[in-house]
């Protein structure tokens, strides 16, 4: 992107995704690290964010006592360090606008970004102060403006730790030294003392102190801060964008690049509940879901929105796989019996290079429900095209054969073999009029086929013609021979089939436990991540004397834990015994099936086994 845009519109207090965004936002295919910023009007958010973007300008600076920032606007730019991922910056509104007056809408602004984004920045001015706490109040109203799952349940919030994104306290223009009782401390160790809970807690007023850093420490266990004295002299801000860093004030500098090292060598990609990596286009999915979710009046629902991301993606992926495959498989001009292998590789070929493209761009769904679909769209695609293929074949083999073996016919009809010598006059004239044929129908994927129903349909004459000339039982004739190849051919055939039939199953298994394999790993190290921050926040809360809300978040610990060890001790080999049947039994077999047909389907049911007893 070449500059900002506007992602979300907030006029008069309802939201609005911009389509435009979307477009730009669904063409980025990599990962994305996700750092907004919110806080009040006027304090420095978007002069940070284009420094974060590592530019000058860029987000709009607003040098007035009017808001510039509406709504939500976003960045997206290249990482330099990270050329597989991308920075998606947000600038939001500034809360408490008085120009708005709605605390209201400022809530469910900040809870949208707080849902979208990796990083959270809260932008203040001066100190961490009681005023500056009370601004963050939005913090208490999250467990009653985020809906975890479907159906809710006393659980809900103590998944937000899986989800929820780094929090970050960034101090602008501070006036104090940091120092606690005379100590010098980093910025990290003032917020965290900041947010110690008062031992008293039995009145109105602590509980509702205590209430606001519980939230906080328990929504957000990974936390830092960063503390900015004055960029510059007061007369100098308003041109603060066009100055150089040797022209700001020096520990300004280097907090600012201690942020961007933050923010810049940063893991944090952003996920979703269940640890799926989110891209630019499913970022666009997943704001024009909560989006719209929140414009019904409905909480936005975080496993719904999951739910809708997967459905999208999934079909995307499917509809991306399947034109690759039907575009393949038009090129396939193979006729020739003699290339059934090749078509059967090729066929093969297409399906594993679908396969794959559907594995990579699809989000795992333990349903497998899209892979079925894939897998039957290109069954019927395949059917179809073999089908076209072979009904050409026959009708042109069929008029060949005519012409070959016209002449036998009428003899066959006439009675003209029912003598002495009959069987070897019929041996010579249908070995001859065997050769004419082949030779008219080498390229003909239908020639056995329709040669060998021919006989068979005649099997009746050609066994009343044996028993009258019974002169011809020392010996073999072309006949049984010609035969004898249609069956070893018939034979290859089958057992090429069978080998490729193995090779698909082999192949879909492993993309489907390399796809479960991912959906695991996401899922653990998205639980593992969660479960050690909630770990730390016991520990914590144990060296303040805070037994209660040690036990209450050991309370959380042990509920991630549970998930945890339920996802570890599930394994692909346990999913495939329950969902075998649905996957492998059933339409794969349908397409094996579809496979077998014409040549196979019909000289391995029988009619060779009739041709063959005329040897007598």
């Amino acid at each position: 992107m070449e500059e900002p845009m506007v992602l979300v519109y907030n006029t008069d207090g309802k939201l609005q995704v911009n389509p435009g965004a979307l477009r730009v936002l669904q063409s980025v295919e990599d990962p994305l690290v996700v750092v907004a910023v919110a806080g009040a009007a006027h304090t420095g958010k978007s002069y940070l964010l284009n420094r974060l973007a590592g530019v000058k300008k860029g987000f709009s600076l607003g040098s007035t006592v009017q808001s510039h920032t509406k709504g939500i606007w976003m960045w997206c730019r290249p990482f330099p360090q990270k050329p597989e991922q991308h920075l998606l910056l947000l600038d939001t509104e500034g809360l408490g606008d008085a120009e708005k007056g709605d605390s209201d809408n400022d809530t469910s602004m900040i809870s949208l970004v707080i849902l979208m984004s990796s990083i959270f920045i809260y932008n203040c001015r001066g100190n961490i102060d009681q005023q500056s706490m009370a601004d963050l109040h939005f913090v208490t109203e999250l467990s009653k403006r985020i809906q975890v799952r479907s159906q809710p349940n006393d659980s809900d919030s103590r998944d937000f730790v899986r989800f929820f994104p780094e929090f970050v306290w960034l101090i602008r223009d501070l006036n104090l030294e940091l120092e606690i009782k005379g100590k010098e401390v980093s910025a990290d160790d003032y917020l965290e003392h900041c947010l110690r809970l008062r031992e008293d807690g039995n009145s109105q007023q602590n509980r509702e102190y205590n209430d606001l850093r519980r939230c906080i420490r328990d929504h957000f266990p990974t936390r830092r801060c960063f503390a900015f004295p004055c960029p510059a002299h007061r007369n100098k801000l308003k041109g603060l964008q066009e100055m150089e860093d040797k022209d700001l004030d020096e520990d300004f500098v280097r907090e600012l690049q201690r942020l961007q090292e933050y923010v810049h060598t940063h893991k944090k990609v952003k996920r979703v509940l269940g640890g799926h990596q989110i891209t630019g286009r499913r970022f666009a999915e997943l704001t024009e879901t909560y989006v719209g979710m929140m414009a019904d009046g409905a909480l936005p629902c975080v496993e719904r929105s999951v739910a809708r991301l997967m459905e999208v993606e999934n079909k995307a992926a499917l509809d991306e796989a399947l034109v690759i495959y039907k575009q393949k498989m038009s090129q396939i001009s193979h006729r020739g019996l003699e290339d059934f292998s090749k078509l059967l590789g090729d066929s093969n070929k297409n399906y594993e290079e679908a396969l794959k493209i559907f594995m990579k761009k699809s989000i795992y769904d333990p349903s497998e429900k899209y892979i079925q679909e894939l897998e039957e769209a290109m069954s019927s695609h395949y059917n179809s095209l073999m089908g076209k293929i072979e009904a050409e074949s026959r009708e042109r083999c069929e008029k060949s054969l005519s012409e070959a073996m016209g002449s036998i016919q009428a003899k066959l009809d006439s009675g003209h073999y029912l003598a002495a010598g009959g069987y070897r006059e019929l041996d010579s004239e249908l070995s001859e009029a065997v050769n004419k044929y082949r030779a008219a129908i080498k390229d003909e994927v239908q020639g056995n086929d329709v040669l060998a129903r021919f006989l068979g349909k005649r099997k009746l004459l050609l066994g009343q013609v044996q028993k009258v000339d019974r002169k011809l039982t020392e010996a073999k004739h072309a006949l049984e021979k010609e035969l004898s190849k249609v069956k070893e051919e018939v034979e290859k055939r089958e057992r090429d089939r069978k080998a490729a039939e193995k090779r698909r199953n082999t192949e879909l298994q492993e993309q489907l436990r390399k796809k479960f394999e991912e959906g695991k790993k996401f899922s653990l190290e998205e639980l593992k991540e969660a479960m050690e921050k909630a770990k730390r926040e016991v520990e914590k809360y144990l060296n303040e004397g805070r037994k209660d809300d040690a036990k209450r978040t050991q309370e959380t610990f042990n509920y991630l834990k549970l998930n945890y060890e339920k996802e570890e001790n599930w394994s692909f080999k346990t999913k495939l015994q329950v969902a075998a049947h649905v996957i492998l039994g059933g339409v794969l077999g349908g397409m094996a099936i579809g496979m077998a047909g014409g040549v196979v389907g019909v000289i391995v049911g029988g009619v060779l086994g009739g041709i063959f007893s005329l040897r007598g």
